[in-house]
């Protein structure tokens, strides 16, 4: 009798491993088919959240992610030797900070200390679809009688550079805020993706796929923007001393997050797309009386443990 307790356990258990249930009795549709694996994509769906939540507040104030800026200008230096006939001064002489920090929703400005490390000691208010405006800030900020042209820079090139990418930066800000609500969505519904359901599965996909598309137009505008700000940066200021630069953080997260949503869009795809075995999708039916006496049906192999009397 232990014998075919152990036989029959054994029998669930390889059922288990091939469909996913328990028994051939359990329906298809039943709440116990679970899909563990689902963590997988759900953890992925997290990481991809909490790093487009920081990327998106960074700037926040001067110690939430203060090096995580989409782009960096240092006016350390502005004052060079082509500018020696009309000033020359350090950036604070001249009403300037030291350097100024542009992120997603605001800018943040700061000094050197006497170590050379940057020190931020003011940040604009978050809002969204924020420019970052480089001529205007400089502008206002320059003393009384000091201009950005008087020092030898073509504000009107460097304005027109910078007015260009206004669109951008705001089409920046949407695609990230629809991106990480995407991912938001993609982790409640990766919950539901531990039942199996070939339904929850490709709404699981569709949303990952929307968070995919959105954090990279975001990740790859960002990116672009950064890359000519600095580059009309250094040609309209580099000769007075200014640089730009890019954040190695920045780019880091936001691209990390667009790999983690590839990720999961790849794994809900293979869950919702790929062909599953034939199961049961109802109990199976009581045995006959014919088996119940021991008649074995036609063209079916007598197991030979039903001898043994």
């Amino acid at each position: 009798m232990g014998l075919g307790v152990l036989e029959n356990l054994m029998g669930h258990i390889m059922y288990f491993i091939d469909h996913g249930s328990l028994s051939e009795d359990q329906p298809y549709n039943s709440p116990t088919n679970m899909r563990f694996s689902a963590i997988v994509p759900i953890a992925f769906s997290i990481a991809a959240f909490i790093l487009g939540i920081h990327v998106l507040f960074a700037g926040r104030n001067d110690g939430f992610l203060s090096d995580a800026y989409i782009v960096g200008i240092d006016t350390s230096n502005l004052g060079g030797e082509a500018t020696q006939g009309v000033v020359n001064s350090s950036a604070s002489r001249l009403g300037l900070h030291d350097f100024y920090q542009a992120y997603v929703m605001n800018y943040c400005e700061g000094e050197h200390d006497f170590s050379n490390y940057e020190k931020i000691t003011n940040c604009t208010g978050q809002t969204g679809m924020f420019t970052f405006d480089p001529v205007g800030i400089f502008e206002r900020e320059l003393s009384q009688g000091v201009t950005l042209q008087g020092l030898g820079v073509n504000t009107q090139d460097l304005d027109a550079a910078i007015t260009a990418l206004n669109v951008a930066y705001k089409t920046m800000f949407v695609a990230y805020c629809i991106g990480i609500g995407a991912a938001g969505i993609a982790i409640l519904l990766g919950f539901l993706g531990f039942f199996e359901s070939r339904l929850t599965a490709c709404a699981n996909w569709m949303f990952a796929v929307l968070s995919f598309l959105t954090l990279s137009i975001a990740s790859g505008i960002g990116t672009a923007a950064a890359v000519k700000i600095r580059d009309a940066i250094t040609r309209e200021m580099g000769k007075v001393g200014a640089r730009a630069y890019l954040s190695k953080k920045y780019l880091g997260m936001t691209w990390a997050a667009v790999i983690c949503m590839l990720i999961v869009t790849f794994f809900w795809c293979g869950a919702c797309f790929s062909p599953r075995k034939e199961r049961r999708r109802y109990p199976r039916k009581e045995v006959d009386e014919s088996q119940s006496v021991g008649i074995t049906p036609v063209g079916e192999k007598r197991s030979w443990r039903r001898w043994r009397h």
